[in-house]
């Protein structure tokens, strides 16, 4: 078992930082054995040149590749045998490696050996595969000449790790690491280990990222235990190389005892850790969770994995230099954005954790099930149940009934709802349907707290997220119009009055949408029929374009249709939809004429069309005694809560007076003909006049009409002719 003191022997280390302190004061301080010319091949007597070009290895000098003229097999097992019965062995291993060693003083040669070799396209070797391993990867794969090499090669490491570049982009230290992955056998794993994780604690801060990432592909089964603990030292004392270390431990076949300790030791650095560490951090917790410890550990996190900390104070930071100053917001988007990359990052690894593991997701919910203080709830607790709730299908009954009861207890309010859409609508806008299949499933509820919760869910759907979320937002909303429920075509209504008002524009985009449920005007309560018409008639009359044209030809049609039926239940759809439309034409727009140049007073047109539209609902109405009244009802409350234009109210006091006084106002002289049942004193005339000048309301013949015809009279054709006056009783 590798111990930590042999790894961090101080004798080794003194050595490597010696080494490569050297190779920073003196650069070329080993000089070239010789000039070599461009592409030719390498010629020398050694040992080593004679049997690579033997076994089938040509050297170039130069920028060239080596060309290797056989199969790479066939080569090692050529050089393997070459040496192994040479008459001199082991002493013919020493000097080959030896020829290597001065070999690879030259840089450029150095470089060659760790590119992969040419292959000569002769017919025999057309048939193997066309990748070639490097020379130095070759040699790795003889075990006679492993251990050597890999010395040679970490002797040679610390000249390169301070140095820049090559001109050809090549990294020398990854080029060397390189040789050492995906070995099919290492010969002295220990050793290994020992050089590496050495390596590792003299490195630049770039190149240890790249060898600690580098230890699953070179490293064998057996020496996982021993490089899981140094890691999990290392992790304490350098916070730079978190990612990469959680990275490689998640790979490793680790103890128990020995993932509880790491996975503790991450845990409490969770809250300080860094927005960008944060993704890799959970990954590597959620990844070391078994079903006996997943209750505890989730609770844990859950605790510990407050998003607002890192996430607020950007978006903050963002909105307060929009209002200061418009021109100086691009650091904090940039802000923003890598906040926002970095928790979409934690939020696809927390989503592939529940959904392919059952115990993470059951835990997760159950830890939001036990939480029952009020204030202990979390905006990342709304977030985890819209997630699980969408990828597991599994649990959508247990997360429903969670929902409901904290909706109940009072646990998840507006504000809790709003924080989570806004500070995660990226991550949300992605589960958009199971959202909306939510929010209908809570609008079914009898509880009018989860009412007001699922319609609060299409409407900050609406709010936060793209087009087409909108677009299925108000389709869902206009499925609820249509399902005959009061109370959900009350709410849903209501929600589209809200984002009416939240985001017209929007709306105007979605228009035909809500422009269907005029199809089903007849199993709705005229509060509802009033209600429709207002969202219509705004979104066709507010602001003109293109699209709102067809929408008030269809409501003209529809009112047109409904006001002349006989029948007073279509009569009165007609009545409330023309007075509707007629107040959202006539609004006062004088004080917002200043935000909306142009659109102060009615133009003439606008008041020739509200005009004609009370005209053709009192022409419609002025037979039927209860229809009138409605009409008069409606016009009266529409000018009581809305502010009309000057010269619609001029209109609208004129013609109402002439009415009222045609049907009501006769002189007092006039003595009406009729068997009237008059009270006595006016029978005997014992009411005192001083003169005939003067007016009174003639309500007595017309409450007796109405009383004679509801009693099964028919009234003369003179009197029919005359408008009928509804006199409530």
């Amino acid at each position: 078992m590798l111990s930590k003191r042999r790894l961090s022997t101080s004798e080794d280390k003194e050595s490597l930082t010696e080494d490569a302190s050297k190779a920073r004061k003196q650069p070329h301080s080993k000089k070239t054995k010789k000039s070599h010319v461009h592409n030719e091949v390498e010629e020398n007597d050694s040992v080593f040149v004679k049997l690579l070009k033997t076994s089938g290895i040509t050297l170039k000098t130069g920028e060239s590749q080596n060309q290797l003229a056989v199969d790479q097999i066939v080569f090692q097992k050529k050089l393997f045998q070459t040496l192994r019965k040479h008459p001199s062995y082991p002493k013919i291993v020493e000097e080959f490696v030896s020829g290597l060693e001065s070999y690879i003083e030259d840089q450029d040669s150095f470089r060659n050996c760790l590119l992969s070799c040419e292959r000569l396209q002769d017919e025999e070797a057309s048939m193997g595969t066309s990748y070639c391993k490097s020379l130095i990867k070759l040699l790795l794969g003889i075990d006679i000449l492993q251990p050597a090499i890999i010395k040679i090669l970490f002797e040679k490491l610390p000249e390169f790790l301070f140095k820049n570049v090559n001109s050809d982009g090549l990294s020398m230290p990854r080029l060397i690491i390189n040789q050492l992955k995906w070995l099919d056998r290492v010969v002295d794993s220990k050793d290994l280990t020992t050089k590496i994780m050495q390596l590792i604690s003299i490195a630049p801060v770039y190149l240890q990222h790249d060898f600690v990432t580098s230890l699953p592909e070179i490293l064998g089964d057996s020496q996982h235990a021993d490089v899981g603990n140094e890691l999990s030292d290392l992790l304490t004392e350098n916070t730079l190389l978190t990612v990469p270390i959680l990275d490689v431990l998640s790979s490793l076949r680790l103890e128990p005892k020995l993932l509880t300790k790491v996975r503790q030791l991450v845990m409490g650095k969770l809250s300080s850790v860094m927005l960008d560490d944060l993704p890799m951090s959970v990954k590597f917790i959620l990844h070391s969770i078994t079903a006996t410890d997943a209750l505890e550990v989730i609770s844990e996190l859950r605790e510990k994995l407050d998003l607002q900390h890192f996430f607020l104070p950007s978006l903050l930071q963002a909105s307060q230099s929009k209002l200061k100053n418009k021109g100086q917001t691009s650091f904090s988007g940039n802000q923003e954005n890598s906040g926002q990359d970095c928790v979409t990052l934690l939020f696809d690894v927390i989503k592939s954790a529940v959904r392919y593991e059952k115990i993470i997701s059951e835990a997760w919910i159950k830890a939001i099930e036990n939480t029952t203080s009020v204030s202990e709830h979390k905006i990342l607790d709304l977030a985890m149940l819209f997630i699980i709730y969408s990828t597991n299908t599994q649990t959508k009954k247990y997360i429903e009934r969670v929902l409901r009861n904290k909706i109940r207890s009072g646990c998840f309010e507006e504000q809790l709802l709003q924080g989570t859409f806004y500070i995660h609508y990226l991550v949300l806008k992605d589960v958009c349907p199971s959202l909306l299949s939510l929010a209908q499933s809570l609008l079914h509820s009898l509880d009018q707290s989860i009412i007001v919760f699922g319609s609060l869910l299409y409407k900050y759907a609406f709010n936060f997220f793209d087009t087409y979320c909108q677009q299925e937002v108000i389709g869902a909303l206009v499925t609820h119009v249509f399902s005959g429920n009061e109370a959900e075509v009350d709410t849903a209504l209501d929600v589209l009055l809200e984002l009416l008002v939240l985001n017209p524009s929007a709306m105007r985009l979605n228009a035909v949408f809500v422009k269907g449920i005029l199809d089903y005007l007849d199993n709705m309560s005229p509060q509802q029929i009033r209600k429709l018409f207002y969202i219509l008639s705004t979104l066709a009359f507010s602001k003109q374009h293109e699209a709102s044209s067809h929408i008030q030809d269809d409501m003209h049609l529809v009112i047109r249709k409904q006001l002349s039926s006989t029948m007073f239940k279509y009569k009165l759809v007609g009545i409330i939809g023309a007075v509707t439309m007629a107040g959202i034409i006539a609004a006062d727009r004088s004080r917002s004429s200043s935000l909306t140049p142009g659109r102060g007073d009615l133009s003439s047109e606008q008041c020739t069309q509200v005009t004609s539209l009370l005209q053709l609902v009192h022409s419609c109405s002025e037979q039927s005694p209860q229809a009138s009244a409605l009409y008069y009802d409606e016009f009266a409350n529409l000018i009581q809560g809305r502010k009309l234009a000057p010269k619609v109210l001029e209109w609208a006091g004129q013609t109402i007076f002439n009415d009222f006084q045609d049907a009501f106002v006769v002189d007092i002289c006039v003595v009406p003909e009729g068997d009237y049942p008059f009270p006595v004193k006016a029978l005997y005339g014992l009411e005192d006049y001083d003169s005939c000048d003067g007016i009174a309301i003639n309500l007595l013949p017309l409450l007796f009409s109405q009383d004679f015809v509801k009693d099964g009279g028919r009234l003369t054709s003179q009197e029919s002719d005359q408008k009928l006056s509804y006199i409530p009783h």
